[in-house]
């Protein structure tokens, strides 16, 4: 009797990793890898350092029936064709690559591309926190800020397939009157900039050196982390009383600060009671964490073939 599970290969690509691993029906990892994504020598160099990554696992695990790959990756995606739509400047060049198309013709297997943050949440939805739920509102707080939606079960892309970018989402303005993103404010690159100005610091300093400060007893370094949190809070607030959703899941590096970022994002977007939805929505951590995009990637290709 063969016990072997079927499988999907998942692929996070990532302006300074491609993260690649096998992910069994049960959500086990194996062969978890990485290399560095060969950024300078252009997005052809890049597909086939996807490409081998996927080869190097079939090979290495012949016994393990793997049914397709999926792809998570930054930037905008055509999710129907698997074509990148638009990149930042994190991936130059990859504009116009037809990702799945060219993965599945070297590789034989059915391919399922989308964006990086979608996967994140479709992951949750197969493995995390988002398990049972079917309205489902997915925030990425690292770096910067990153978003998705689900709505009845599946990911809702919008028309032009950039639905869920909540990091451009106003939360302030300038002394020019200028709108700020709150990326721009509450996520940890504006959070660890604003503490070094404000403390009037040379030399750079890391966020995680920032939540150590707070905890140590630096009263600055606490506010600069309850303010970006709050301020976050409010944000998403406002989006969950028009979408509604069941549930928030909130990933990222930013919230493993702990209570000192957390307490402050849940009062902020309950706001103390005075708007039903927002007491009722339940709120979660993500449950994944090591390994998360390519586990959300390879989710994407699984949920593809089990419908």
């Amino acid at each position: 009797m063969n016990d072997v599970q079927p499988a999907a290969i998942g692929v996070d690509i990532g302006g300074t990793k491609i993260a690649a691993g096998i992910v069994t029906q049960a959500g086990d990892v194996l062969l978890p890898r990485s290399i560095p994504t060969p950024v300078m020598e252009g997005p052809e160099a890049v597909l086939d350092a996807i490409i081998g990554q996927v080869a190097a696992l079939l090979r290495d695990v012949p016994d393990q029936p793997v049914q397709a790959v999926g792809i998570g990756t930054a930037g905008m995606v055509d999710a129907d064709t698997g074509v990148i739509m638009h990149a930042n400047q994190h991936l130059p060049g990859w504009a116009g690559m037809r990702l799945g198309e060219r993965v599945q013709s070297a590789t034989g297997l059915s391919t399922y591309v989308d964006n990086d943050v979608n996967v994140l949440a479709v992951g949750e939805g197969r493995f995390g926190s988002g398990q049972g739920f079917r309205e489902v509102l997915y925030a990425a707080v690292g770096t910067g800020i990153g978003g998705a939606i689900v709505r009845n079960g599946d990911i809702w892309r919008g028309t032009h397939f950039g639905a869920g970018e909540i990091g451009y989402l106003v939360s302030g303005w300038d002394e020019q009157g200028r709108p700020i993103n709150v990326e721009d404010q509450a996520g940890g690159i504006a959070m660890q900039k604003r503490y070094q100005m404000l403390a009037k610091r040379a030399e750079p300093v890391s966020l995680r050196q920032v939540a150590e400060q707070a905890r140590a007893g630096d009263e600055l370094a606490a506010r600069v982390i309850r303010e970006g949190a709050a301020l976050l809070g409010y944000v998403l607030g406002s989006l969950i009383v028009v979408l509604d959703p069941e549930i928030v899941i909130i990933g990222g590096g930013v919230p493993t600060i702990g209570d000192l970022w957390w307490q402050p994002f849940e009062q902020a977007l309950r706001r103390d009671g005075a708007i039903p939805t927002l007491q009722s929505v339940q709120l979660a951590p993500a449950r994944l964490s090591t390994h998360a995009g390519l586990v959300g990637a390879a989710a994407l290709a699984l949920n593809a073939v089990d419908a």
